[in-house]
């Protein structure tokens, strides 16, 4: 009797490692500054620091508009989870959650003139650009594509 099967059950645990490999989610760390000629943006200046550090997100975004004024919003936490928010001493909540390779960001229960938005975050493969689209749910509105460069360290 031959091993002609050997082969290909050696593979198998190189296949499912590298499955496995490719279902983990990405690691968004970094600190991101929108690249304003590839975004839909009104002349905002925005960076992103990010901490992604097991299942925990640590998010911090500061915008500052043309006038100057700038803008700061946070939060803390896990995948999974529904956490408070801040932004601009406005107080939300946002949950999230990865889908396949994008981390989802849901923002609600912010204050009644707010929107209820949804951000998506996806990362090329080379891991120095990061795209987000930002979309009003509630009410509804446009959609904006953002480009983030991560800064080098």
């Amino acid at each position: 009797m031959r091993c002609t099967y050997l082969p290909a059950l050696l593979a198998v645990p190189c296949l499912v490692s590298l499955s496995l490999a490719e279902d983990s989610p990405p690691n968004f760390s970094g600190t991101w500054q929108l690249d304003t000629t590839n975004s839909q943006t009104e002349g905002q200046a925005v960076t992103l620091t990010i901490q992604d550090d097991s299942g925990k997100i640590d998010f911090k975004r500061v915008s500052r508009d043309k006038d100057g004024k700038e803008i700061t919003a946070h939060f803390s936490c896990k995948t999974g989870a529904q956490c408070d928010f801040e932004e601009g001493g406005q107080k939300a909540k946002v949950t999230l959650w990865f889908n396949g390779g994008a981390l989802a960001i849901l923002k609600t229960d912010g204050p009644k003139e707010d929107a209820v938005t949804q951000w998506k975050l996806e990362l090329s493969p080379d891991k120095h650009t990061l795209k987000v689209e930002c979309t009003h749910i509630d009410p509804s509105a446009n959609t904006a594509n953002l480009v983030f460069r991560k800064k080098s360290t």
